[in-house]
């Protein structure tokens, strides 16, 4: 007569599909614990996790302490993104079996999803502590790590785990990716090679975003996206759509509140035409309050409140809602959900403004402008290209306040001011080189630079002096309140921007401030935005050619005192700043992928 032991030992032999069809018949001859337990841990590897959940819950049914099914119940339910039971679980799993690392691990992936990071990282803590040389709760780790930006310390963890096991999967990717934080370029050029070996190869070398920033190959992004993508489930039967209807549109963001993003949208938001579209805002961040969020519901006819549904529960209440475009507005950025396009929340999917790559599946459009995506490089691009008149919508010229003495921001009263606030994770080796030939060719000028994360700003200062530059000649700005930021801009000269992955929101605050922004397009569409920015405004000369065009034209414009107030003028009579005009263009879009 069959047995749970026999299923048990194909399972131990890796034919877990056929274990759990073993299961199966036992649970329906003679179901007993054991048959219900490995029926779960079987689905449970092959994807099956609402499967895997009814089978654990059976096996409880009968042995509601073993801890076994405890754990695996813990997986299930993190697995489904229930993380509010899954925690429940865990705490459930924990006192049967205190010292359970892959349960400490769900506990920590469902406390991270539910914004709990300190909770997580106490969690991650002790699955590392219980099994040191399981790379996958180091790499966990190392992620949350980042997250919480202490990215040396994510390093670390990422350097260990390259002892233990060289080819864990994405290991040189983030490891690349959490020295370039701190600007720490050791190996840089080793671990690239690795990462685009990887990928070349189809596995999956580095996250989709970290991609963007580490090399200027939209063929490789485009690869990486879809190694990453979530496996699509069928698509729904979309009922016939009333052409009198309103064009029902969801946002989806984990952004909709004190942030670039929904600053760069709000003004949009406010304008759309309420006789022609029906605005959702779908939001799965914080429920933070303020200002700002307070604003994104008003300028939304209906507010979702969706942080603790899952990625298929998200995309079926969209299709309840009856939405007929649904916009990404995250991508693989941190806290995105690309998930919920694998599910299909609408007949046609959109990404737009806050990831600047192909997601490699699921969205169906992607929205742009010639400079972003210029004609003839929509191959590198899973989505149809929409091309709008410019890509970025900004919010209205509002008046600024008084802008910090130079001594309060810690710069020398009569030194030109080059500056570059983008993260430091974007300034490359190339691009740090470049600048130093500047300031070389600049005695007496200082480049101004975002703080960062910790140690950056002393990896910079070492940086500079083996490129020959005095370290005093960096200076660096903390975080502070927008207004402030906004305000200090008036302090530089000349923006710097950075590539292969540019300034975005940030090169529009520093034109909104009047001050020029320099930037050196490559072939990518994240390299591109600053140079779609200056299209926008009509100002070409914010364009290099080359590294060489670009190092001359700093020293130029830097120097030219009459540019701040051309730069101020142009932005006045662009519509970069319109946020009703960008508003009826998007609508224009819109129609047009409703009526396709």
């Amino acid at each position: 007569m069959t047995s749970a032991r026999e299923a048990f030992d194909l399972y131990r032999a890796g034919r877990t599909a056929e274990a759990a069809a073993l299961c199966e018949r036992l649970v329906a001859d003679a179901p007993s614990v054991e048959a219900w337990h490995l029926l779960g841990v079987t689905r449970l590897e092959l994807g099956l996790a609402q499967a895997a959940l009814a089978a654990l819950d059976a096996g409880l049914a009968l042995d509601p302490v073993r801890p076994g099914l405890l754990s695996a119940r813990t997986l299930a339910l993190t697995a489904l993104q229930r993380d509010d039971e899954a925690v429940v679980a865990a705490r459930a799993a924990l006192a049967a079996d205190p010292d359970n690392p892959p349960v400490f691990n769900a506990l920590a992936v469902s406390l991270q999803r539910l914004g709990g990071f300190s909770e997580a990282l106490a969690a991650i803590d002790h699955a590392v502590a219980v099994a040191p040389r399981e790379p996958a709760y180091r790499t966990h780790r190392a992620a949350l790590l980042t997250l919480l930006n202490r990215p040396a310390d994510a390093a670390r963890d990422l350097e260990v785990v390259l002892e233990l096991n060289p080819s864990h999967p994405r290991l040189a990717g983030d490891l690349m990716w959490a020295r370039r934080q701190t600007c720490d370029w050791r190996e840089d050029a080793a671990l690239d090679m690795l990462v685009k070996a990887d990928l070349k190869l189809g596995r999956p070398g580095v996250a989709p975003f970290a991609a963007l920033a580490l090399f200027d190959l939209p063929a490789l992004h485009r690869r990486c996206a879809a190694l990453s993508a979530t496996p699509s489930v069928p698509p729904p039967v979309w009922p016939v759509r009333p052409t009198s209807d309103r064009i029902r549109v969801a946002y989806l963001s984990s952004d909709l509140h004190e942030h670039a993003t929904a600053r760069l949208l709000a003004g949009v938001l406010e304008a759309h035409d309420r006789s022609r579209f029906e605005i959702f805002a779908v939001s799965y961040g914080p429920e933070t309050g303020g200002v700002m969020q307070g604003r994104l519901k008003v300028a939304c006819e209906h507010w979702i409140e969706a942080r603790r549904l899952s990625d298929a529960e998200i995309a079926l209440k969209c299709r309840e809602h009856g939405v007929d475009i649904a916009v990404d507005l995250k991508g693989y950025t941190q806290d995105g959900r690309p998930g919920i396009l694998a599910h299909r929340a609408a007949p046609v999917q959109v990404s737009w403004l806050g990831y600047p790559g192909t997601l490699g599946a699921h969205a169906d459009v992607v929205l742009a402008d010639a400079v972003t995506i210029p004609p003839g490089a929509e191959a590198h691009w899973s989505e149809a290209v929409v091309r709008l008149p410019h890509y970025q919508p900004n919010d209205v010229l509002t008046p600024a306040i008084p802008a910090p003495s130079r001594a309060e921001a810690g710069l020398p009263q009569d030194a030109r001011v080059f500056c570059c606030f983008n993260n430091p994770a974007k300034i490359t080796p190339e691009v740090f080189a470049t600048w130093m030939a500047i300031l070389r060719a600049a005695p007496g000028s200082v480049l101004w630079l975002y703080a960062g994360a910790p140690g950056a700003d002393d990896n910079l200062r070492a940086h500079a002096r083996e490129a020959g530059v005095a370290p005093e000649r960096l200076v660096f700005a903390d975080p502070t309140q927008h207004d402030r930021h906004l305000a200090r801009h008036a302090l530089a000269d000349l923006v710097l921007d950075t590539w292969p992955y540019g300034a975005h929101t940030t090169a529009s605050d520093a034109l909104r401030m009047g001050v020029p922004v320099l930037t050196l397009p490559g072939e990518s569409f994240a390299s591109r935005v600053g140079a779609s920015l200056a299209t926008a405004i009509g100002m070409s000369e914010l364009i290099a050619t080359s590294k060489a065009d670009y190092v001359a034209k700093a020293l130029s414009l830097a120097a030219d005192k009459a540019l701040k107030p051309r730069i101020a003028a142009a932005v006045r009579r662009s519509a970069l700043f319109d946020p009703v005009a960008f508003a009826r263009s998007l609508e224009a879009a819109y129609a047009g992928m409703v009526r396709r």
